[in-house]
């Protein structure tokens, strides 16, 4: 009775809320619906209970609880659509899903209305399947890397299905794992059958009738061929998941044109093509009169068969999805998969740890939290560094130092998850460093024999040397982390560690995952005690292939690529319970790569909300996204169309992190910097209350800004926060009438340092500061490089001293308080940097009085400029 009264809830709410605005109004009429169901089929609900079961619908499904949903992104917005949110409100396929979230996967209410929210959203993009009349739509979903977006488009595919879609294909990545992955997903979550017929996944909901019966060409085992010919059944649903292959891709188009011709097939067709930044992008020259790439080509002769289709590209990079061009097209392959109709953003996940998480993507110099990065030392990067090509795989003899402590960490990881309540969790951890497959298996061999012999140690000697480096590293590093990270953590005595410790020693296997092994990261083969693995490997696990459980990462490959790198990051994802517990071992400077990265993604995505509230299109945003030159955005084949001549820095704050080492470096910017102070009538402030002093000068010609910013240097591995670029930008926007006069502040450090620096008069000129100020403090010094990374230098609330407090003390974005100062008027902040940090003091500077580091800030307010006034476009991106 139970079970009827809250399936009949669950489906009358969820229509009611499409008809009645009143969530509460819904609830109630929907409990009344359940009650009366109940009771005429299985027999009276007295009071008693049914208020009791109420209750629990109330708190199952959150009614009345202000549950924030962060709203999906839409471009352009959706105005009239044949399809509403009513359609699938009590649907078969997507009612059984979203009650699979909810019921046996036990998915926050919130995540699964984000789902539906989002998916409804590209339904209405969709072209009406009920209707004869031929389309062909083409959109991208944004995502994030590791951030579900596989339970998205399933959530999708089950609302495809549901209003009338018969085929749907999807493109899984260009690995057997990932796509077997994705079909043993599907099959669960979509078709609700094993391969031998037997009821999975949704059907624990409820099971298949003869009108709800999902066909599939493939299985877990097997892909598309030509030897294998799919049943003779499109007429009904049927399900592909396929790989990006030529041979695979080749037979389905060659099977699907023989059913049409020989069927007069005419069906609706929806591709999903997960990853669609891989291999899915022409990377041909148009200018060459070259035939589109082979997977791109394959793809679009797939939609031609049909005339009634829709493709929607999934992907957490869009770099290269949205810079090709937007009216490419040949006669046999018909358009390319530009995203001519819709871009969908979707929301950041609950419990999601992104850029965010791991990286001061708000470049806050007062950022509290403890940093989750092991920057290696030159012991290890020396062992890879020499690895060139895969003939040099023999030159890995011995796992390095810090690759050895952290498979301590991973270790450590499962053992205090254990103690969380986590156990019977899948644990992982990633080794990746290089592309070889040879040095991947050298690599496996000595982990393995690195890890049996840690192991045999704790599982057998309670004297060894290794539980005193597991002790250490625990008290040492562990315990300060999680206790900087939250108050709220619970905290374990060692000897409770170590004795976990012991336990879980035995259950953790070493993978090799690339082409040459058998091995298999099947998580789902494990799903009742949970997987403990060691997962080495290359390309196989750098986009796509979920890593359940990642903790712990050994990452030294690098690439200068926006896209490569982001997909990289495996270490994003889902960390409940466990974030403080996450380390990336990697080089400073991967690190300082992809926390760069980080921000320009975090600032694209406020982009593409601007402009999808200002009805922008796609081609719109591509252009805009090329002025976030700190690396390159993706494959020049892939962003042809798009040549950046200058940068806008409208509404944004761009600071000086990154320093050279040479002494010519700072004495060229000390004399710069005095310089200008002795131009400057300087008044000391303290902006109300604050400790901080700065000499402030107010209505400063642009031209003085100017001048200083072509005589001070910015680092040579500064590609964003270019002095050069600035100017430009800066003339650029004078002939405007913008950025004509501006505040210029020197910033003294506190006297009373708390960061161990100490005090360090500086002398610039006429002006005597009592104290530099210290940033830096934490930052290590890399080893061989030409440049440092000092981290964010402007603490909050420093870049908004020229605006009157009371016009930004309810604001919270950033960049609407920076839109509050006038677009005549500009921000230089200048830094005078105190030397004792170590990271300068090992310098081989001779600081001073009269020499110190000098950064700087400069917040720019929002502009009118429009960013076509700055791009030399081809006609394909207008």
């Amino acid at each position: 009775m139970k079970s009827l009264f809250e399936q009949t809830f669950s489906a009358s709410y969820y229509t009611l809320k499409s008809f009645i605005s009143s969530q509460q109004e819904a609830a109630d009429q929907a409990l009344n619906l359940a009650r009366m169901t109940t009771e005429k089929n299985l027999g009276s609900v007295d009071d008693d209970t049914f208020v009791l079961w109420s209750l629990e619908m109330y708190k199952r499904y959150k009614i009345g609880a202000d549950i924030p949903k962060p709203p999906p992104i839409i471009m352009p917005p959706s105005g009239f659509s044949w399809f509403s949110p009513k359609m699938v409100a009590a649907s078969f396929f997507w009612t059984r899903y979203r009650e699979y979230l909810t019921k046996i996967k036990d998915w926050p209410m919130e995540s699964v209305q984000a789902i539906d929210e989002t998916t409804n959203e590209v339904m209405k993009s969709l072209g009406n399947p009920k209707d004869t009349t031929p389309f062909d739509k083409r959109g991208l979903v944004l995502g994030f890397v590791q951030s579900g977006k596989t339970a998205n488009f399933t959530g999708l595919i089950n609302k495809a299905y549901d209003v009338g879609y018969k085929l749907i294909i999807v493109l899984s990545g260009i690995h057997n794992d990932l796509r077997t992955q994705t079909q043993i997903r599907l099959n669960e979550e979509v078709i609700g059958t094993d391969e031998k017929g037997s009821p999975v996944g949704v059907a624990k909901i409820y099971g298949n009738d003869s009108d709800h019966i999902i066909s599939s060409w493939t299985t877990i085992d097997r892909d598309i061929s030509s030897a294998h010919r799919g049943p003779s059944n499109l007429g009904s649903p049927t399900l592909m998941v396929v790989k990006k292959n030529k041979t695979v891709l080749e037979s389905l188009r060659d099977q699907l044109k023989y059913h049409r011709n020989l069927f007069n097939l005419d069906i609706p067709v929806l591709v999903i093509d997960d990853e669609a930044d891989q291999a899915s992008v022409d990377t041909s020259d148009p200018n060459k009169e070259e035939d589109p790439k082979t997977i791109n080509r394959l793809i679009r002769q797939i939609l031609e068969v049909f005339n009634r289709k829709a493709y929607v590209g999934y992907t957490a990079t869009p770099f290269a999805n949205l810079l090709i061009g937007t009216d490419a097209n040949t006669a046999e392959e018909g358009n390319d998969l530009y995203p001519k109709d819709f871009l969908v953003g979707l929301p950041k996940p609950k419990d999601y740890c992104g850029p965010e998480e791991f990286f001061n993507v708000e470049e806050d110099a007062d950022d509290p939290r403890p940093s989750l990065i092991r920057p290696l030392r030159e012991e290890d990067t020396d062992v890879f560094t020499i690895i060139k090509k895969k003939s040099d795989a023999d030159k890995f003899e011995e796992v390095p130092p810090q690759m050895r402590e952290a498979i301590l960490a991973f270790m450590l990881t499962i053992a205090i998850r254990n103690l969380r309540g986590q156990r019977k969790k899948h644990n992982s951890m990633l080794i990746h460093t290089s592309r070889f497959k040879d040095v991947q298996s050298n690599v496996k061999d000595e982990v393995s024999r690195t890890f049996e012999a840690i192991s045999h140690q704790v599982q057998y000697n309670p004297q060894s040397k290794v539980l005193l480096e597991f002790q250490e590293l625990y008290e040492q590093d562990f315990l300060q982390t999680t206790r900087e990270w939250s108050s709220e953590i619970p905290i374990f005595r060692w000897e409770e560690v170590y004795e976990e410790l012991r336990k879980c020693a035995e259950t953790i296997q070493v993978f090799e995952i690339n082409g040459n092994s058998k091995d298999a990261l099947d998580y789902h083969q494990y799903k009742e005690n949970g997987l403990n693995v060691i997962a080495v490997g290359g390309d196989k696990l750098s986009r796509g292939l979920t890593l359940e459980g990642l903790s712990i990462t050994y990452y030294f490959r690098n690439t200068l690529m926006y896209d490569t790198l982001m997909q990289m990051g495996r270490w994003f994802g889902f960390r409940k319970g466990y974030m403080d517990l996450c380390r990336i071992y990697t080089s400073a400077e991967i690190a300082s790569n992809f926390e760069h990265l980080a921000i320009a993604m975090i600032e694209l995505r406020h982009e593409f909300e601007r402009l999808a509230n200002q009805g922008k299109t796609p081609s719109e945003y591509a252009v805009r996204m090329l002025s976030h030159p700190t690396m390159t955005l993706t494959s020049p084949l892939k962003m042809r169309n798009a040549i950046s001549s200058s940068i806008i820095y409208g509404g944004t704050l761009q600071q000086t992190r990154l320093f050279d080492t040479n002494e010519e470096f700072y004495r060229t910017n000390m004399t710069a910097t005095v310089k200008l102070a002795g131009k400057l009538s300087l008044e000391k402030s303290n902006f109300g209350q604050g400790k901080t002093n700065y000499y402030v000068a107010a209505d400063i010609d642009a031209s003085i800004v100017k001048e200083y910013l072509g005589e001070y240097k910015t680092s040579s591995g500064g590609e964003k926060v270019d002095s050069s670029r600035i100017v430009d930008y800066i003339n650029l926007a004078n002939e405007n009438n913008e950025l004509l006069k501006w505040t210029i502040a020197i910033v003294e450090g506190d006297p009373g340092d708390r960061t161990g620096a100490g005090r360090y008069p500086v002398s610039l000129g006429p002006l005597t500061l009592s104290s530099a100020v210290s940033r830096g403090v934490r930052v290590k010094m890399p080893d061989n490089t030409e440049t440092i990374d000092i981290k964010a230098i402007v603490s909050p609330n420093q870049e908004y001293i020229d605006i009157n407090p009371s016009e930004i003390k309810d604001i919270k974005d950033r960049t609407e308080k920076r839109s509050r100062r006038p677009k005549e008027k500009g921000l230089l902040l200048i830094y005078p940097l105190n030397p004792n940090v170590p990271v300068f003091k090992n310098l081989d500077v001779p600081f001073s009085e009269t020499l110190v580091p000098i950064g700087i800030a400069l917040s720019f307010p929002s502009t009118e400029l429009d960013e076509t006034d700055v791009y030399q476009t081809n006609k394909t991106v207008q």
